[in-house]
């Protein structure tokens, strides 16, 4: 199991955000797809950051829906680009799902975009998938089911104080 390969287990097609989408964008996104996290991408889909539940919710529990630098802030929403993680934590397809959570334990993190070398942007890599501890929890749920069968499970209800 923990030798199976990032690209086996990651989502695709992936949601992504442009960096000038005013946050209440990605958070409607996110709620309407149930996802916690959103890659940032340029014009050439290259990731410039990541967005995640964690960020728009500190970012609204500051009361800083409205940038409060902006001359204009009452008029003026926060973007995606003034609240995301620069430079964010990222794993290559052929990775290992050992590798994988060692890079979630390493950072303390629950999700990492998928990456792979862009043949038109030499210098940088491309968005091809993301993968999250969900994607695992999925692979371990799936390899019991086919190793113990769907409704082998006993379940043990806790004592009652």
């Amino acid at each position: 199991m923990h030798r199976m390969l990032v690209k086996e287990i990651m989502q695709r097609p992936v949601f992504t955000v442009h960096a000038d989408a005013p946050m209440a964008d990605a958070a409607q996104l996110m709620a309407d797809r149930d996802i916690r996290r959103l890659p940032v991408v340029d014009d050439d889909g290259c990731i410039v950051g990541i967005v995640t539940e964690s960020d728009i919710r500190e970012a609204e529990a500051a009361g800083s829906a409205i940038n409060s630098y902006d001359p204009d802030a009452a008029r003026r929403w926060l973007t995606v680009g003034e609240i995301m993680s620069r430079n964010p934590i990222t794993i290559g397809p052929d990775a290992t799902v050992g590798q994988l959570v060692q890079t979630f334990l390493e950072h303390k993190i629950g999700g990492v975009p998928v990456m792979e070398a862009d043949a038109h942007h030499p210098q940088r890599d491309r968005l091809i998938g993301i993968v999250t501890e969900m994607d695992i929890f999925r692979m371990i749920a799936e390899i019991w089911a086919q190793e113990w069968g769907e409704g082998q499970a006993t379940v043990v209800q806790a004592p009652t104080p």
